[in-house]
């Protein structure tokens, strides 16, 4: 064999960059590569993949088949929506393509009818489950091992959860304006070779043409496969799951410096990410607007439970009228909160309320400063050197007041709320709970609201927020909380149990923070709150 110096550098890359590869697929059931359903009390979605194309895949749905709609070019890729089913039923299901059953069976329950109160209701929340199986460059880790990632799951799933809910960052694949991520964009060495390995491995994408029917599509589904179609599988295929979006899941870190304001989306970054989410997971029901299902939706559980579920990425806004999600959108919230009817009301956010990392799409005007500091500050993500302390004082770059002010209203109108109400969400890596009692002019001494942190899956070495940005989560300086829990950077999610009376909260840590412990995603630490 030849020994060429383009293939002796392809040798040194792999082995350098061993850690970015993704694990070859494993086949599903039958060449079903993933399931993932959603349902209410008379409907149901489902969004499939499978490893061979098909022209034809239908869903048999208690002996009546309901045609699959193909989402991408080869037909590996298909959605089923289903109606008219009975509530609180369960229901089976079946695959068939041109050949007969594909797989086996499976059942899917429906949810109560809204009318009734049911007994009780178990909820699954996680964040930031995405990234490369195992992502990093040597004595580094981006993202953990699927392993890690599906043994929390299916713990997780052996607790028999009646619907869970993804809390954004499905996909990590951050293009900074670019064809690909800018992976060592510090360092022209590692910056030149990354690059080049994953153009060669996963391909670049072409930002003036589609991203279905053109080479783009490629590229979008070895990404997706790798981050949403090996991890989660069948394995949720009887629970529904909700995917709110958040920042990275248009490809992008929520960043605003001089040279490149990430938010709001570009026209590629938003295609992108429809089209992410159209190959690899149903829409969100029951939403202000049909046109707006991939960002905004309702989970209700009968008259026991009710989320309303929002993305605070996708739709932000800069200007006179800034604010992290659109009017309308906060209109369809406040509505919500005020005329449900559920024993307990949850607002279910993209990006938290509570908590700061110094980030600029962030409610809070907190920024990482020197002592002292009371000008300008960009505070770059995966930055060299963070210098300094969260403050107020400074000016974090291109904040905006009416983000603050957004975050006012919404909590006052869920502050107000009679009954139970209070806060899941994720994004800040980190796994914590507080009460807030005072915002701003805000006082809520009398009726504190609760917020959740709930998890991250995905996180490891270098995406901790103390390692990625030099700080870690805490209070934002214009709020007063107590701690329900101490906030904490740990591979996690939450369980949690409601009653007619009762609400109980189990955060659940798994580790994961030092590869050197080996762990494996079991269920370490489990501490609970009662929330009501």
């Amino acid at each position: 064999m030849k020994i060429t110096r383009r293939s002796m550098l392809a040798t040194m890359l792999a082995s350098v960059f061993s850690g970015l590869l993704p694990k070859k697929a494993r086949a599903m059931e039958g060449d079903i590569r993933h399931i993932l359903p959603t349902v209410t009390s008379r409907s149901m979605g489902l969004s499939v993949s499978v490893g061979a194309p098909r022209a034809e895949l239908a869903l048999r749905v208690d002996g009546r088949e309901i045609a699959g709609q193909q989402k991408d070019t080869l037909g590996r890729f298909w959605s089923f929506q289903v109606s008219d089913l009975s509530a609180d039923t369960d229901h089976t299901l079946q695959l068939v393509d041109d050949g007969g059953d594909l797989g086996t069976p499976w059942s899917l329950k429906t949810f109560p009818d809204p009318e009734i109160t049911p007994d009780s209701f178990r909820l699954l929340a996680f964040t930031c489950a995405g990234g490369g199986d195992g992502f990093g460059v040597p004595g580094r880790q981006f993202f953990k091992p699927h392993a890690f990632r599906q043994k929390m799951f299916e713990e997780a799933l052996a607790e028999k959860p009646d619907a869970a809910v993804a809390i954004g960052d499905h996909i990590y694949w951050d293009l900074r304006g670019g064809e690909m991520p800018a992976v060592g964009r510090r360092s022209r060495v590692i910056k030149l070779l990354a690059g080049w390995y994953l153009k060669y491995r996963y391909g670049a994408f072409d930002r003036t043409r589609p991203l279905i029917g053109t080479e783009n599509e490629a590229v979008l589904t070895t990404v997706g496969d790798e981050q949403i179609a090996d991890l989660y599988g069948t394995r949720f295929r009887s629970t529904p799951i909700y995917f709110i979006s958040d920042d990275h899941d248009y490809f992008e870190n929520d960043d605003a410096e001089e040279d490149l304001v990430t938010f709001p989306p570009d026209d590629f970054s938003a295609a992108a990410y429809q089209a992410m989410a159209d190959l690899y997971y149903p829409t969100l029901p029951n939403g202000p607007a049909e046109e707006t299902a991939r960002s905004f939706g309702l989970l209700k559980y009968g008259r026991l439970f009710e989320g309303v579920l929002f993305d605070c990425a996708g739709q932000m806004s800069l200007g006179d009228q800034a604010g992290l999600v659109p009017p309308s959108v906060e209109r369809w919230i406040s509505e919500r909160t005020a005329q449900s009817d559920a024993a307990h009301f949850v607002y279910v956010p993209s990006h938290p309320m509570g908590w700061t990392a110094g980030k600029w799409r962030e409610w809070y005007p907190d920024v990482v400063a020197p002592e002292g500091y009371d000008g300008v500050v960009m505070n770059e993500h995966m930055a060299a050197e963070t210098v300094g302390a969260l403050t107020t004082k400074a000016e974090k770059y291109l904040w905006q007041e009416g983000w603050w002010q957004q975050h006012q209203r919404l909590l006052g109108t869920l502050a107000s709320r009679a009954g139970s109400r209070f806060m899941l969400s994720g994004d800040i890596h980190a796994q914590g709970a507080v009460s807030i009692v005072q915002s701003g002019t805000l006082d809520l001494a009398e009726r504190p609201v609760a917020s959740l942190l709930v998890g991250p899956v995905s996180t490891s070495d270098a995406t901790w927020p103390s390692s990625a940005r030099g700080i870690a989560a805490a209070t934002p300086d214009w709020l007063r909380v107590d701690a329900l829990l101490p906030t904490r950077e740990l591979n996690g999610l939450t369980l949690l149990d409601f009653t007619s009376a009762s609400v109980t909260a189990r955060l659940i840590s798994c580790g994961g923070y030092d590869q050197s412990l080996e762990e494996d995603g079991r269920f370490q630490q489990v501490d609970e709150l009662t929330l009501v």
